[in-house]
């Protein structure tokens, strides 16, 4: 379950990693490369709604390498 922070919704890197079928280090990955677009809150990444909307739908800039 999402935590709520006045009302935004906030996904763990283990609820994406479920949600996208995906490993925990490899979200974590993405987000330290700025792939997913995430936010460290007491140690540990959490993205909010909205950006992980952006990110399925494809509306999400690609990081520069």
């Amino acid at each position: 379950m999402p935590l709520e922070i006045s009302g935004l919704k906030l996904y763990s890197v283990d609820e994406i990693a479920e949600m996208l079928k995906s490993t925990k280090p490899t979200i974590r990955s993405y987000f330290r490369e700025g792939v997913i677009k995430g936010q460290k809150i007491t140690g540990k990444w959490y993205i909010t709604e909205d950006n992980f909307k952006k990110y399925l739908s494809g509306d999400y800039p690609l990081p520069v390498k």
